[in-house]
């Protein structure tokens, strides 16, 4: 590295002058080797008193000192779990020093090698993030070191044969830490292994690293009954406004799984982009991509759905339709399949065929179009093979089809004016022969999923989408009437109600000036009080749990890329994460303590969120909120 840094013309100024050699690679050697800090002893210690760390001086005449990193541990409701447990728990006051090398899994008990060899990797996951505490806490050297001659045994039973993660998996765990002597025995009982990896993960915030003595810290004892309030909890990632990268959704996916979250819905296609390198469809990426750097390939998702698996996430695709559906479907003319797609990247000021540019719709009398659909369907089962399809379906305007002769020619043929309530029939029509393409490809007996639109709005009065099929997921605000309609008229709910769960919200305007549509700005506090329980009895209803799915915070990707997603995500979906898990009567000021300290916990396993409050605040719990 050196070499290529010297100028050869130089070289005998290089050997005239040694001492600026010398500094020269002092300074390399600074910025290429990794920087270990030697720690000051410091004068403070922590105190457990009344559910709080508070700091006191070493000097004060008390012989209960322990460090931060042991406080948070074992100090307050919960200690430091994330989202709390549902169940009953109990966690020790005691820890012991501890040694990754020293952590050892002793037994698996399991119906099958399918399921022992998911729990194996499940398991190079948890020491993964141990070697990335030690190895971030060894480039502090303390003045003390820690006995770490402590050895904790995992022993893991599960009961089901059960190797892909679905929205009817049992995802329950009991967890139990107990310590004798210099040992710890730590055994995770699941019915299937996607709770047993929930139970990894609670034990890994049964886990710190110790700046004070240089060692990873464990509780000595704890038990752990645990089950999720919603089966449906997750992340909505838009792939089609800015191209989110394969590393990058992997990255996420590591995030979902640390705040036990188990879905992330994909909005791989709309008006803008056609990211997805269909094998049976590759016009539709050739002609649709940003570039060919920024393409899903057949494989990309097939790795992202198994890599998701293992970290008991599970990917929905959805390609959004009829509307938000454009470029990539220029093609279908010089193919000789006649217009795919129509009034694609037109402006919305032009014929209003549209909410937000590019325009495009698709044409629902072409029979071409749904071809093309099913072959798109086929490519993204192979790839996934999702428990569930997200059909889109929003922001449908008429204006587009209006204006199209192709399209007012078969309305009239087919006994149909121009009303607003014949369009809906068309886009009926469209929804109907689009769902007969997926149940071609995924079986009838896969779930359909529809946003709220104008189209279930009048659904949840007059019917005809059978409520058996399509499960809505609520985008209008959460005082919306249409969502008890709906609930009365029996669908399925998830919610991503723009009002607590869209995490776009509050930046500048992408089209004009001022804030962008669904300002103000979310906060965790906000994201945390959205209470599904509390706003489904606004309306008068104790909700059936059956009824209510879950919920999704949704990034959409205007002004989000590879560059800023961690931040907008961090920490705020954990705030979601807490309320879809725990479902919690309390409040976020219940929450902010443990918050606070999951938000660091975060960083140190990679996930970049935004700060939440000066780090003065997780020193001294309790002063930074009104």
């Amino acid at each position: 590295m050196l070499l290529l840094l010297v100028n050869r013309s130089n070289l005998k100024d290089i050997s005239v002058n040694k001492d600026m050699l010398g500094q020269f690679i002092d300074l390399l050697l600074f910025i290429v080797l990794p920087r270990v800090i030697q720690a000051f002893e410091s004068p403070w210690a922590y105190q457990c008193i009344e559910d709080k760390c508070v700091r006191v001086l070493k000097s004060t005449p008390h012989e209960d000192f322990i460090s931060l990193d042991t406080c948070k541990l074992i100090c307050g409701k919960g200690g430091t779990l994330w989202p709390l447990p549902t169940g009953p728990y109990k966690l020790g006051d005691q820890v012991v020093f501890l040694k990754k090398e020293k952590i050892v899994f002793r037994k698996l008990a399991s119906p099958c090698s399918d399921v022992d060899m998911l729990i194996e990797k499940m398991m190079t996951v948890l020491h993964g993030y141990f070697e990335k505490m030690e190895e971030d806490g060894l480039k502090v050297t303390v003045p003390h070191g820690a006995d770490t001659e402590h050895e904790l045994s995992l022993d893991i039973y599960i009961n089901r044969c059960e190797k892909q993660i679905t929205l009817q998996t049992n995802e329950s765990y009991s967890l139990w830490v107990n310590t004798e002597g210099t040992s710890t025995v730590a055994s995770i009982a699941a019915e299937t292994c996607f709770g047993a990896r929930h139970g990894l993960e609670t034990l890994s915030q049964l886990i710190s690293w110790d700046y004070a003595f240089g060692s990873l810290i464990m509780q000595t004892s704890a038990t752990i009954i645990d089950a999720p309030a919603y089966p449906h909890r997750g992340l909505m990632v838009d792939t089609a406004r800015n191209f989110i990268s394969l590393e990058k959704l992997l990255h996420i996916i590591d995030g979902l799984a640390h705040d036990k979250m188990n879905t992330l819905h994909l909005h791989l296609s709309d008006a803008n982009s056609f990211p997805f390198d269909s094998k049976r469809v590759p016009q539709m990426a050739k002609y649709g991509a940003y570039s060919p750097r920024k393409v899903y390939s057949f494989e990309d998702l097939k790795e992202l759905g198994e890599y998701a698996n293992v970290r008991g996430v599970r990917i929905i695709p959805e390609i959004d339709a009829p509307a938000h559906a454009g470029n990539g479907w220029q093609w279908g003319s010089e193919y000789g399949l006649g217009d795919l797609a129509l009034c694609v990247n037109e402006s919305p000021r032009s014929q209003g065929a549209c909410y937000d540019p590019p325009c495009g719709i698709l044409n629902p009398v072409n029979n071409y179009t749904y071809d093309v659909l099913e072959s798109i369907y086929f490519d993204l089962m192979q790839a996934l093979n999702p428990d569930m399809f997200h059909m889109g379906g929003d922001e449908v305007r008429f204006n587009c089809w209006n204006n199209t002769n192709e399209i007012t020619e078969w309305m009239t043929l087919n006994g149909l004016s121009r009303t607003e309530e014949d369009f809906f029939h068309l886009w009926k029509y469209f929804q109907n022969t689009s769902l007969q393409r997926v149940d071609n490809v995924f079986g009838r007996d896969t779930p359909v999923i529809l946003w709220t639109s104008s189209l279930t709005d009048q659904v949840a009065v007059n019917g005809h989408l059978d409520p058996g099929r399509y499960i809505i997921q609520v985008w209008s605000g959460s005082r919306d009437f249409t969502i008890p309609r709906l609930y009365y008229t029996g669908y399925r709910l998830i919610f991503s109600n723009v009002d607590a769960w869209y995490l776009d919200c509050g930046y500048g305007s992408w089209v004009g000036d001022g804030l962008n549509s669904c300002a103000p700005y979310k906060s965790w506090q906000v994201m945390y009080d959205n209470d599904l329980d509390y706003l489904m009895r606004g309306f008068g209803i104790r909700p059936d749990p059956g009824k209510i799915l879950g919920g999704e915070a949704a990034m959409w990707s205007e002004q989000v890329d590879d560059a800023t997603i961690d931040g907008k995500i961090w920490p705020r979906l954990s705030a979601v994460a807490e309320r879809l898990w725990s479902n919690l009567p309390e409040r976020w000021r219940f929450a902010e303590r443990r918050f606070v300290h999951h938000r660091e916990r975060m960083l140190l396993k990679g996930i970049m969120g935004d700060a939440v409050q000066p780090l003065w605040c997780h020193q001294n719990e309790g002063f930074c909120y009104n």
